[in-house]
């Protein structure tokens, strides 16, 4: 995992959004990096990379020496820029989530087949640190953690080792939105219910515990973009 939270979606979205309710119109001059990641309130990082993608959407043009500027489009073109980038960004976190959907609910009704105590243990301790933890990038690390210990508890090596090759797929849903209480509350309480029915050995339950922990975040982050 990187040591930066990727929110750069969620600034595309943004930024389209601007553009669609003429906040920024047409030619005008991007802000600076600096100045968008104070306006969004995150580093320059994602700002950086929301740029690069909107650039390569014909969205944005960067003119060296000058800056970036909204692309100068006619009406219905520069609608269509748009609304195809928010599409694509779209169409790819719900693939994420598809395919968490697919896996991470099977993954969790297995380890209430297979898990040891140990594995319960370490699920356990890693709902506390969870709760303990201050800094954003020790949260979203410790929520990658449970995920993976629980395919762990599996006690499928094959398992385990494709989803630790997909860590970063995987991970990506969990980094989209600027991390505030309440996505991790929606963490930690559906945590929480997968553990309990894992701890049992239910594995009906386990798996609907997933499904429906994935759903909560999906909401989330999708509450997360609209609200950056």
């Amino acid at each position: 995992m990187t040591d930066q939270v990727k929110i750069y979606q969620a600034i595309v979205g943004k930024i389209i959004r601007l553009i669609q309710d003429n906040q920024l119109e047409q030619g005008e001059r991007l802000p600076s990096e600096r100045q968008l990641a104070e306006i969004f309130k995150v580093s320059r990082h994602p700002v950086r990379e929301a740029i690069r993608i909107l650039e390569e959407k014909a969205v944005l043009v960067s003119r060296r020496g000058s800056g970036t500027f909204i692309a100068n489009a006619q009406g219905p073109l520069l609608n269509d820029l748009l609304n195809g980038a928010l599409r694509q960004e779209d169409a790819r976190m719900e693939e994420i989530f598809q395919f968490r959907r697919m896996l991470e609910p099977q993954i969790a009704a297995q380890a209430a087949v297979k898990a040891s105590a140990r594995d319960l243990d370490d699920l356990t301790l890693i709902i506390k640190r969870q709760k303990a933890a201050a800094d954003r990038k020790h949260k979203a690390e410790l929520d990658q953690a449970f995920h993976v210990t629980l395919a762990r508890a599996t006690q499928n090596r094959t398992l385990l080792k494709v989803v630790e090759r997909l860590t970063d797929i995987l991970s990506e849903s969990r980094e989209t939105i600027q991390p505030n209480e309440e996505r991790w509350s929606v963490s930690i309480a559906g945590h929480n219910e997968i553990l309990r029915a894992v701890s049992a050995g239910d594995s009906k339950k386990a798996l609907t515990a997933m499904e429906q922990h994935l759903y909560q975040v999906e909401a989330a982050v999708k509450k997360g973009e609209s609200e950056l």
